[in-house]
């Protein structure tokens, strides 16, 4: 795959340095940032140790099989330390950890481990002095319960990557603590990333609904609100943020949504932590769910709705969405991290615009030429979220800043 401007400059100033943060907008390619700057430390070299943490399981997961895929020609081996299901060797006992550490250098390996904030401090229980750590979607590392390992785990080189940083105004354990974090390495404009043809921009549509939103009748008026929304356009691959894994339920199985989306000839995916993956009515397990989720995305003709709660919001890619619905309110990071679900490119869009086809910005030429972003306003509630939503959009897209958090 070519490498984009902004990633030859990231790469670049990632090589002259050994610590800092590094923020790009969501589809701006910050995986293979990593994947390319490891490589060359590991040219030539055997019984290195990397650790690339990710804030979830499935994170972990597909940023290993990334990684697997690029290093084809490394010596490397994979292993995890989190309480998922792999193929990969996998453990979070940190004297499995450590054996299997050691097994790896004596037979001239590099191992690389994928790791959740969750269970990074076993890493760091089981002594270990890391080469090179790479922190995808680094705003996590700053929360209570993980800043301390952070702060604490050694590794020679450390890099913290996210579209999204998350500070402090004591600089204690926000990203502009330097200390820790280090100095920014760069920061790449979201202007930049759509002058070459890498994202296109969202469009915030606004419903209003004449309808007062409580608690009691949230899982019908919601179900409601789908359908509205749905029946506008523009959703033919729909991403749900919804209020909770209860109001999920409730509206598949308690409202006639799921007939009416069948009706539509809509494919029903719900995933949450606490109950798992659907398809429709089956129950599947993780990797079927997105096996059939990416052969969906990638098919022009397949209608889905995809449901979750605070699971797909951060770094998953789902491909071919084409509008998410926020059903509920957002924190500033899983807003814009929500929204950049919506702005990659149709893959169509994006081998025109790698064979030179397709010109970037023409918009008017794009198979999918915006990401909308659905906002229901109810009589009671939501108009401060439309209003935060666009201010998000115009400080990405039009002022060129990170959506920055503050502690």
């Amino acid at each position: 795959m070519q490498l984009r401007p902004h990633q030859v400059r990231t790469i670049r100033r990632l090589r002259a340095s050994t610590c800092g943060t590094v923020y790009i907008p969501t589809g701006g390619g910050k995986t293979r940032c990593m994947i390319e700057d490891l490589r060359t430390r590991l040219t030539d070299k055997i019984g290195k140790i990397t650790v690339v943490v990710a804030p979830r399981i499935m994170l972990a997961l597909q940023l290993s099989s990334e990684f697997d895929s690029a290093l084809t020609d490394t010596k490397y081996i994979i292993g995890h330390v989190h309480s998922g299901e792999t193929d990969d060797w996998c453990s979070t006992d940190k004297d499995e950890i450590r054996h299997f550490l050691q097994g790896a250098v004596n037979f001239g390996n590099n191992p690389i481990l994928f790791c959740t904030y969750h269970s990074l401090h076993k890493i760091l229980e089981a002594g270990i002095v890391c080469d090179h750590i790479y922190y995808d979607e680094a705003h996590n590392s700053t929360q209570r319960n993980f800043f301390p390992t952070v702060a604490s785990i050694r590794s020679d080189v450390k890099f913290f990557f996210t579209a999204t940083p998350k500070n402090s105004s004591k600089h204690a354990r926000g990203m502009n603590n330097e200390d820790v974090y280090g100095q920014n390495i760069i920061t790449v404009q979201a202007q930049e990333l759509l002058e070459c043809g890498a994202i296109i921009p969202p469009t915030v549509q606004v419903h209003s609904i004449e309808t007062v939103r409580t608690k009691k009748e949230m899982a019908d008026i919601d179900a409601d609100t789908i359908i509205r929304v749905v029946d506008k356009g523009n959703a033919d691959k729909v991403l749900v943020a919804a209020p909770s894994a209860r109001i999920i339920n409730r509206m598949i199985a308690h409202t006639d949504l799921f007939m009416n989306l069948k009706a539509r000839g809509y494919t029903v995916l719900r995933i949450t932590s606490k109950h798992g993956a659907f398809v429709d009515a089956k129950k599947v397990n993780r990797k079927q769910f997105f096996t059939i989720l990416n052969e969906m995305g990638s098919d022009e003709n397949a209608k889905f709705i995809l449901f979750h709660y605070s699971i797909l919001s951060e770094g998953i890619n789902v491909a071919g969405l084409t509008n998410v619905i926020l059903l509920r309110n957002l924190g500033v990071v899983e807003m814009a991290q929500t929204i950049g679900r919506v702005i990659r490119l149709d893959s169509d869009d994006a081998r025109g615009i790698s064979s030179g086809t397709l010109k970037p910005t023409s918009y008017a030429n794009y198979r999918k030429p915006t990401g909308y972003v659905s906002v229901p306003v109810y009589t009671n509630h939501n108009k401060n979220t439309a209003k935060r939503v666009q201010s998000t959009v115009n400080t990405i897209f039009n002022e060129g800043k990170p959506a920055t958090s503050w502690i």
